[in-house]
């Protein structure tokens, strides 16, 4: 049963600056949620789901088990979705784990969009 639906990233365009992003650096990351286990202790299964047009660029989902992370090296990463030729369309995957908190991570970001990335659980 689905329990709650969150945003990883909202829709970012290669070149114009949306959130996080500068519109010009390759590599930037979303804003962090709280993971399943933060609310529903004992409770691994999340899934992640990517909405992409013509992505080039690499997303990883990056999770940790800090309670208050303050920097990229309290986060490891859980699934990385590649992008060296354009991605577009629809994906998702199960991520299991006790985490705390997640979040999704662009690096060499060239070109496209990602209409969205999302968490539910």
């Amino acid at each position: 049963m689905k329990t709650a639906s969150l945003q990883l990233l909202p829709s970012t365009s290669h070149g114009s600056a949306t959130g996080n992003y500068n519109g010009t650096s390759l590599t930037f990351a979303g804003g962090i949620q709280k993971a399943a286990n933060y609310y529903l202790q004992g409770t691994g299964l999340q899934t992640v789901a990517f909405f992409t047009t013509a992505l080039v660029g690499t997303v990883t989902v990056q999770a940790t088990l800090e309670t208050t992370p303050t920097s990229d090296s309290d986060w490891f990463t859980v699934y990385t979705l590649p992008g060296s030729t354009p991605l577009t369309g629809n994906s998702s995957t199960n991520i299991t784990g006790n985490f705390t908190w997640i979040r999704a991570r662009v690096s060499n970001f060239t070109a496209g969009t990602i209409n969205k990335i999302t968490l539910s659980y």
